[in-house]
C-alpha cells in the first residue's frame, strides 16, 4: 500500500512537470492574466496558477511568493498606488525561449515584470519571473 502512495505521488508530481502552453498565444493570454492578478496584488493566487507550468519545487514559488509579500510594502510606500498594467515588448532566442516585459504602473513611478518561457520540446514552461525597478532594460 504504501508504495501504491509513493507511485500516485510520483505520477501527480511528474504531471505538473509535463504541464504546459501549446503555443505562444497562450503563453501571452496566461502572462497578461498573471499580471492582472499581480496588479491587484494577489501574488500568491498568480504564483499558484504558475505553478503547474513551472518546473520549480513548489516550495521554491511559495519562497518567492513570500519575498515578494515582504518587499511589496516598500514598493507601495515609494511607488504609490499601483494604476495598471502596460505590455512593453517580447523577446526571442531562436524558437525556444520567449520573454514578456510589462510595465507594473504606480502613482509615482513604474517597475517592470519579465516574464520568461522555454519550450524544450513541444511545449511551453514558465522558466522565470522577475521584478525590478530599474527600466535600464527596456530602453535597449
Amino acid at each position: 500500500m504504501k508504495y501504491i502512495s509513493l507511485a500516485i505521488l510520483f505520477i501527480f508530481s511528474c504531471s505538473a512537470f509535463s504541464s504546459g502552453f501549446k503555443n505562444e498565444a497562450e503563453t501571452k493570454a496566461f502572462s497578461d492574466k498573471l499580471m492582472d492578478q499581480f496588479i491587484a496584488k494577489d501574488f500568491q493566487k498568480g504564483l499558484d496558477s504558475a505553478k503547474p507550468y513551472w518546473p520549480l519545487p513548489e516550495v521554491e514559488i511559495d519562497g518567492l511568493a513570500n519575498q515578494i509579500h515582504q518587499q511589496w510594502p516598500i514598493v507601495d510606500q515609494r511607488f504609490g498606488q499601483a494604476i495598471s498594467k502596460e505590455f512593453v515588448k517580447e523577446k526571442r532566442i531562436a524558437k525556444s525561449f520567449l520573454r514578456y516585459y510589462y510595465l507594473h504602473k504606480f502613482e509615482n513611478h513604474s517597475i517592470y515584470w519579465q516574464i520568461d518561457f522555454y519550450k524544450p520540446k513541444d511545449v511551453w514552461r514558465i522558466n522565470s519571473i522577475i521584478f525590478l525597478d530599474s527600466l535600464e532594460v527596456l530602453y535597449e
